[in-house]
């Protein structure tokens, strides 16, 4: 319920996941790794005050696991209660997990049709959504266009505040940005670019399938897809001279890659995409240093920086979304063109392969979300 909710327009939704094989060898699931490491850390939440253990496994933990002593509300929405006649609040339930796994593993709780319309001040809502803690207020949720947060940040800025004041260096960003009302503005690295040599907006967004694997090499997943493809808009691809499938170079003020070109109408002419995350340094994940991901797959982040060109006065701002800090994976500027003939057919830059830690079997599946150690930036 808490995490990307899966839920429907007439009611809250939520699922679990329960393996259909047993694990082989000496492996375990991670989520069963985190309970013992936590049980023998003797974290609060997971031994009794006795400093017993809690938890004999995960499905245990997930099924008693409580917000709060007594409050009704755990991970699970479905099938609450001792005999799963509950939903969304109840006590917890012994058989919820065999409940889940009957049920498809997936939870649906329609709402009362009078509560499915306008919920932001759908009164009946409001308070079934206070009583079953999903909201902690049941007050109308206004959305203002107009923002006394940002303005207050905006008269620090300007020096009317008697409290706070921001730094000096980022008094004007501050100024100019936390507009009370919204506006729109060119993204900030672009504002500097010459935007005649760097004519395209590349985008770059992680793939569905890699959210299963955050913790893990899945080898099915090398199934879906192994490589990378920059994605381009077929009348911008020929204008280049580039052929669909065909070995091109990509080129930002910060740095270049080369990468192969697929065409496609789902890009507009002025901008190009690809898939983050699968490209991986040669041996990452304990690949082959000839597999897929490392000589056809490739990152962006080559050509991201992670801080926007000097200032007037030398210092560098972060590349980054001003009031959030999002960091701005969308902004870049860069040109493309056809690799020449002879070039090798393998993507670039590429380092030495990289080699498993001493008394590992595999590199760091945390490696992996840096697309295989490789950093935006550049920094390794």
């Amino acid at each position: 319920m808490l995490d990307r909710p899966i839920s429907e327009f007439d009611g809250p939704v939520d699922a679990v996941r329960i393996p259909v094989l047993p694990p082989t060898g000496e492996c375990k699931p991670f989520q069963e790794v985190l309970i013992e490491l936590a049980t023998r850390l003797k974290l609060p939440a997971f031994v009794t005050k006795e400093g017993e253990r809690k938890y004999r496994n995960y499905p245990d933990f997930i099924v008693n696991w409580e917000t709060a002593p007594g409050s009704g509300i755990g991970f699970l929405s479905g099938w609450r209660g001792k005999g799963g006649e509950k939903s969304i609040n109840g006590e917890p339930n012994p058989n919820q997990w065999e409940m889940y796994a009957k049920n498809d593993c997936v939870h649906h709780h329609k709402l009362p049709r009078s509560y499915q319309y306008m919920r932001n001040w759908n009164k009946g809502y409001l308070e079934w959504s206070q009583r079953n803690g999903i909201t902690r207020y049941a007050e109308p949720i206004l959305i203002h266009l107009y923002s006394e947060v940002l303005q207050k940040f905006r008269l620090a800025a300007q020096g009317k505040s008697i409290t706070r004041q921001p730094p000096a260096h980022l008094a004007k960003r501050i100024e100019t940005y936390f507009d009370p009302l919204p506006f729109y503005y060119e993204p900030l690295e672009t504002q500097t670019c010459d935007k005649s040599k760097y004519p395209l907006s590349a985008l770059t967004q992680r793939p569905m399938a890699m959210y299963h694997s955050w913790d893990s090499q899945n080898a099915w997943l090398r199934q879906i897809h192994a490589h990378n493809y920059l994605y381009v808009n077929a009348r911008t691809a020929q204008d280049a001279g580039i052929a669909d499938g065909g070995w091109i170079w990509v080129e930002s003020q910060w740095g270049k890659v080369r990468c192969m070109a697929r065409y496609s109408e789902s890009v507009e002419p002025g901008t190009v995409w690809t898939w983050n995350a699968i490209g991986k340094a040669a041996g990452a994940w304990n690949l082959a240093p000839d597999a897929n991901e490392s000589q056809q797959g490739f990152l962006l982040n080559h050509l991201i920086s992670e801080e926007l060109p000097p200032q007037a006065d030398g210092k560098r701002f972060s590349n980054s979304d001003p009031i959030t800090g999002q960091a701005a994976w969308y902004d870049v500027r860069v040109r493309i063109c056809k690799a020449e003939p002879g070039e090798a057919e393998q993507t670039s830059p590429q380092f030495a392969p990289m080699k498993p830690y001493p008394g590992m079997s595999e590199a760091p599946a945390w490696l992996a979300y840096f697309g295989g150690g490789k950093k935006r930036g550049g920094a390794q």
